[in-house]
């Protein structure tokens, strides 16, 4: 018997040690369902299960890969469905213009108008993006930016210059330049651009061209000294392009002169401008030739005339009015908007004429009726022989304009005119003139009155020749403005191939490209470039305007849609392969979670059998070291 050392409570403290750390991984695994939770409960087991549960990680990222590149797929594939849809839609117009029944200047140029549109609708959808990847235009937006590196970077991108057009441009101001009814500041202009144009008031061979072009140039430093950003770099027509001023103004815009006289204001946005950019403006003769009456007459629409008994009698069927147009004062010069007025409401107007059996006409004898813009009649009795009449008219924008009248009671005229400033006739513009076959006198002995119905022809006034300014558009400019992302900070990515991973593995990925051969499609370039530009779908340049051009459209436009339903059967062969790597990769994920399963988790059956065992060993292992620890006490009963 000893007390130095328990060798018994050692011995059972060492199996409760034991016992004790057998149940706690025990508990473990029952707390955590892995039968693995360290490299010390299987160190095999455990290098396995990791490279399975690699494999179903890398093939869960796989499936959902290969969703998104459904997805992507889907979206491209979904824009060509409506490009197949106009090209079908061309196709029928193409066949429609070939049909010999149409007139080129009127049918088919209003077929060409929704080819025009549809060819511009190509564009746009060809700039269709995923998640910021465009796959479909072949390396350029519709707006003319092209990917530099694989890159739409609009935020850093400087464009090449280009000739503007009426699009770019806010307001052209030539008011001034339009005053048709002065004129001074328009005349004072045109001269300056040519100082051999005259511009008196007779017609003369040499008042210019009907219009010329002068084109100006941006410099983004603004020249020699900062404040030049516009020259003028080029003229038509004759036009002395050293008598031609710019003045560049701060909102991006400038001023045109010629020789010291203002004739029009640009106004742009000086942000979207880059040195190099041209505009053009067109400039119409202030003075060109307008269309002006060339005929007249009249008609008898209601007589009350009463017949004298004299010999000398005037007889109804000898009274007849006389309706002049002064050709000479109908220049290129006097054409004007008032004149037009005047011709408009004269032409239909009646003019009464009484007879009051007086040796000479009074005004009282002649009343002239019309109706003006605005609905409204005007009556204007002639002036006394001698006064200065006046005659307004309002227009219906409310403009008013104001003639001068004069009356002859010898010949029995009326005559209206453009008016000086004390209000008589400057130039005569149209006579009215009653003419009979004898003199208006007591021997006639003839009363009543006769209405007339006053008749002028070809009066339409052309207004397309008027004065005015306007921007040339480029010849090669798409009908409808173009999708654009000018404000944008995010660059966009084009690529025509992809690499899609879509397995756990680097074997595993989808090499996605958008190449073929295009051998028997006619012009179209061999890549996936479904564009209407040039070397796209090749659909911009075809004409419909004339039944030959529609018929060699036809085959064209059935090449375009042969390309286009390749690239949709690309879409759809890759789709269709994602949509079986996705159901093998989720069969495999099940099958490899299973195996995993079996190798990581925790049997909890066996496994609580086990923890049963432990518990119970643990308890009398503990039970046992406290027997142990009374054994020394025996010693005492031999102290006693």
């Amino acid at each position: 018997m000893v007390v130095q050392h328990n060798i018994t409570a050692m011995n059972a403290n060492r199996y409760f040690g034991i016992n004790n750390s057998k149940l706690s991984k025990s508990l473990e695994k029952l707390s955590s369902g892995y039968a693995i939770n360290r490299a010390g409960d299987n160190a095999a087991g455990l290098a396995v299960s990791e490279k399975m549960r690699s494999q179903i990680a890398g093939m869960t990222q796989g499936v959902k890969n290969a969703q998104d590149g459904i997805s992507m797929i889907q979206t491209f594939e979904g824009a060509l469905t409506e490009t197949d849809n106009i090209l079908q839609r061309m196709k029928t117009l193409a066949d429609q213009a070939a049909h010999g029944t149409y007139q080129d200047e009127v049918d088919r140029e209003a077929i060409q108008l929704e080819f025009d549109q549809l060819n511009d609708e190509l564009n746009q959808i060809a700039d269709t993006d995923f998640n910021g990847v465009v796959m479909l235009n072949g390396g350029q937006m519709a707006d003319g930016l092209k990917a530099v590196n694989g890159k739409f970077d609009y935020a850093n991108y400087v464009r090449d210059p280009m000739n503007l057009s009426s699009r770019d441009v806010t307001v052209v101001d030539h008011l001034v330049f339009d005053d048709v009814t002065g004129g001074l500041q328009a005349d004072a202009f045109w001269t300056g651009l040519n100082s051999e144009w005259k511009r008196d008031d007779e017609p003369t061979a040499n008042d210019g061209p009907e219009s010329v072009e002068l084109t100006f140039e941006y410099d983004a430093t603004g020249g020699d000294d900062g404040t030049k950003f516009w020259k003028a770099v080029g003229a038509s027509n004759g036009v002395d392009i050293d008598n031609v001023e710019v003045e560049s103004t701060k909102n991006g815009g400038f001023k045109v002169s010629a020789d010291g006289t203002e004739g029009a204001t640009v106004v742009l946005d000086s942000t979207g401008l880059v040195s190099g950019d041209k505009i053009t403006l067109k400039f119409n003769n202030p003075k060109a030739g307008k269309a002006f009456p060339t005929n007249a007459g009249a008609e008898i629409v209601s007589s009350t005339l009463t017949q004298g008994i004299e010999t000398a009698a005037i007889k109804p069927d000898d009274v007849n009015l006389e309706v002049n147009l002064n050709a000479d004062a109908l220049t290129d010069k006097d054409m004007t908007e008032a004149m037009n007025e005047l011709y408009e409401v004269l032409n239909g107007a009646q003019l009464e004429v009484n007879y009051t059996s007086k040796t000479a006409w009074k005004e009282s004898d002649f009343v002239l009726k019309f109706t003006d813009k605005s609905g409204a009649e005007i009556t204007m009795n002639t002036p006394a022989k001698g006064d200065k009449g006046t005659l307004t008219l309002t227009a219906k924008d409310g403009t008013q304009y104001k003639f001068a009248t004069s009356f002859d009671d010898t010949t029995g005229s009326i005559k209206i005119g453009t008016a000086k400033e004390d209000g008589s006739i400057d130039k005569e513009l149209i006579e009215l003139k009653i003419s009979t076959n004898g003199l208006h006198t007591d021997a006639s002995d003839t009363k009543g009155k006769i209405t007339f119905k006053i008749g002028i022809e070809n009066n339409a006034y052309d207004s397309t020749a008027k004065p005015n300014v306007e921007v040339k558009d480029p010849v090669d400019m798409s009908v409808s403005e173009s999708n654009t992302f000018k404000n944008a900070t995010a660059p966009l990515t084009y690529t025509d191939h992809l690499i899609m991973q879509v397995g756990a593995r680097s074997k595993d990925a989808v090499d996605f490209t958008f190449k073929y051969s295009s051998d028997g499609l006619g012009k179209l370039k061999a890549n996936m470039d479904c564009s209407a530009r040039e070397g796209g779908l090749n659909t911009a340049s075809l004409s419909l305007l004339n039944a030959e051009d529609a018929n060699a459209a036809i085959d064209q436009i059935d090449n375009a849609i042969n390309k286009v339903s390749m690239v949709r059967a690309t879409f759809g062969a890759t789709q269709n392969r994602l949509e079986h790597k996705i159901d093998n990769m989720n069969v495999t994920i099940e099958n490899l979670t299973s195996a995993e399963s079996r190798i990581r988790d925790t049997n909890m059956a066996e496994e609580m059998m086990n923890f049963t065992k432990q518990q119970i060993l643990s308890q009398a292992s503990q039970s046992m070291l406290a027997q142990a620890n009374q054994l020394p006490q025996s010693v005492l009963q031999l102290l006693q």
